[in-house]
C-alpha cells in the first residue's frame, strides 16, 4: 500500500508544480482580457510559469551562493570574496533533502594555509578516507595533475559528512558536503 501511495506521489507533485502556475496563468490572462487590458501587459500573466521555471533551474543548476554557503557550513570560515570556483557540482536533494555538493575553489595562498588549524578548531579530523561519490570522481577528473596532499572530514551526526581536501598546488581545495 505504501508503494502504491508514494507512486502516485511521484506522479502527482510534478503535475501539481507545472499545472498549477500554468492553470494560473491562463485564468490571469483571462481575468485581464475581460478587463481589455493591453496584450503587451497581458504577458505578466506568464510570471507564475516564469517564477517556477526559475526555481526549477536553480534546483538543478545552484548559483555560487549555494556552494558558499556549503563552504561556510564544512569549514566553519566565510569564502574569501576572491576566491574562484575552479569547477562545482550538486546532486538533486532525494525527497529527504539529503544532497551532495562539491567545488574546486582556488584561495590566496594565506588562507590556504591558516585553513587547517580553522578546520581543526571546528573539530574536522586530518588523514582520514574520503566517503566515495559520483560528485568526487568529476572533481578528481579536473585536478589536471595536481594530488590530494592533506584530507580532513567531520562526520556529524543525522548523517552529515564533510570534507576538505589540499591539492599540491598549495592553493586549492576541494570542499565537500554529503547527506544520507
Amino acid at each position: 500500500m505504501d508503494g502504491i501511495i508514494f507512486t502516485l506521489l511521484l506522479i502527482l507533485i510534478p503535475i501539481l508544480i507545472i499545472g498549477i502556475p500554468i492553470g494560473l496563468s491562463y485564468f490571469i490572462n483571462r481575468i485581464l482580457k475581460k478587463k481589455g487590458v493591453h496584450p503587451k501587459w497581458r504577458i505578466l500573466s506568464l510570471l507564475p510559469i516564469f517564477i517556477v521555471g526559475y526555481l526549477i533551474f536553480e534546483g538543478i543548476y545552484p548559483s555560487e551562493s549555494f556552494y558558499k554557503d556549503d563552504f561556510k557550513e564544512v569549514t566553519g570560515v566565510e569564502l574569501p570574496k576572491n576566491a574562484e570556483f575552479e569547477y562545482k557540482t550538486a546532486s538533486f536533494p532525494d525527497h529527504f533533502g539529503d544532497y551532495t555538493s562539491i567545488s574546486l575553489i582556488k584561495v590566496e595562498k594565506i588562507f590556504y594555509a591558516e585553513l587547517p588549524n580553522k578546520l581543526l578548531k571546528k573539530g574536522l579530523s586530518e588523514n582520514v578516507e574520503q566517503i566515495g561519490s559520483a560528485e568526487m570522481d568529476k572533481v578528481k577528473i579536473k585536478l589536471n595533475g595536481r594530488i590530494i596532499e592533506k584530507e580532513y572530514a567531520l562526520e556529524e551526526g543525522g548523517g552529515i559528512y564533510y570534507y576538505v581536501g589540499f591539492l599540491s598546488d598549495k592553493e586549492t581545495l576541494i570542499i565537500e558536503r554529503l547527506s544520507w
